[in-house]
């Protein structure tokens, strides 16, 4: 199945009651707070990196991600890119704790290259892609026109901008970013990471994923590239926000 322009035309996401439990879960923990509280930073942008790399595969378990990120000791017998997709993550994480809250097509690519960093050719870091791409376990096919792709990306954007929700905005962000599949490869890493970007920007809690969350995702993922619909997705927001409620709750 091809590419289908009418999957970045918006409509709202959440109901009207989910967003309600959404707001609440913000007021246990409001981003402020988790800013400035350095456990929490690190405890969660540790659970980000780690699941988001499970997400695309990684093999490193907890322990090896832990000496890894805190010691710069890779495991025996992984493989190069499995730790340079963790070192990335890490990076881009601590990116956008810091980031001027600007969303544009020049930040999109800023994080990919971070992301991508001696993953990708050097040519293709934060670069749109000039050929075609295939989906593992989908049939959908992507744009092949780089033109195309740089103008989708622009539209894509522009309906960003009208959004008023800030969860429908960053979900709307992150599901397109990965239907796209404007870069040669890292898009969905890049996507996850503007979604927290978006949150961010709105004043809003970061989504930090668990591994038993990985299957939604992945679920969801495949859903969107087929047919358009979010509701998986949905699913998968609305599940790692309840399960950072319990976390947050358990230790006050």
């Amino acid at each position: 199945m091809n590419y289908n322009p009418d999957f970045l035309n918006y409509a709202p996401i959440f109901t009207q009651n989910e967003l309600e439990l959404l707001e609440n879960i913000n007021a246990t923990l409001s981003i402020e707070v988790f800013l400035k509280n350095k456990n929490l930073v690190e405890k969660f942008g540790f659970d980000f990196v780690y699941t988001s790399a499970k997400i695309e595969g990684n093999t490193y378990s907890k322990a090896d991600a832990i000496t890894l990120l805190e010691y710069g000791k890779t495991s025996g017998g992984k493989s190069y890119s499995d730790a340079k997709m963790l070192i990335n993550l890490n990076k881009a994480f601590k990116y956008i704790l810091n980031d001027d809250c600007r969303i544009n097509k020049h930040k999109i690519r800023t994080i990919h290259q971070i992301l991508a960093d001696d993953l990708v050719e050097e040519q293709e870091l934060g670069a749109v892609r000039k050929k075609g791409a295939l989906i593992k376990g989908s049939d959908y096919i992507p744009l092949s026109d780089s033109i195309t792709l740089e103008s989708e990306l622009d539209r894509m954007l522009d309906i960003y901008k009208t959004i008023q929700n800030p969860y429908d905005k960053a979900l709307y962000l992150h599901n397109n970013l990965a239907y796209l599949q404007y870069f040669a490869d890292v898009n969905k890493r890049t996507a996850r990471t503007m979604l927290n970007l978006s949150l961010k920007c709105d004043n809003k809690m970061l989504l930090i994923p668990q591994e038993e969350q990985i299957s939604i995702y992945i679920e969801g993922i495949l859903e969107y590239y087929e047919n358009g619909s979010s509701t998986k997705l949905k699913e998968f927001f609305i599940g790692c926000y309840k399960k950072m409620d319990i976390l947050i709750k358990e230790i006050q």
